[in-house]
């Protein structure tokens, strides 16, 4: 249930998180704050356990956290260079 390619989120004000999997990226939605739980947040949700279960593909999975990533602002443009 690996991403490809992984999604890279800000974390904090100055460093970023590789979110790899669809089991890390139901981790992180589990820690996200009440108060910033928008609609986006729960299609990304919905959909880690759709994959979990095997009722999407992990392609789908990963596009709606990262659409989650996206509205939320967290969403890192680019992954760190080596």
């Amino acid at each position: 249930m690996d991403f490809t390619p992984n999604v890279w989120i800000k974390d904090g004000d100055f460093s970023l998180r590789e979110v790899v999997s669809v089991p890390d990226a139901a981790e992180f939605l589990e820690a996200w704050p009440h108060d910033r739980r928008s609609p986006f947040f729960y299609l990304a949700e919905n959909a880690m356990q759709a994959a979990i279960n095997g009722s999407i593909p992990v392609e789908e999975a990963r596009e709606a956290f990262e659409t989650f990533c996206t509205e939320a602002g967290i969403l890192a443009d680019e992954a760190p260079k080596d």
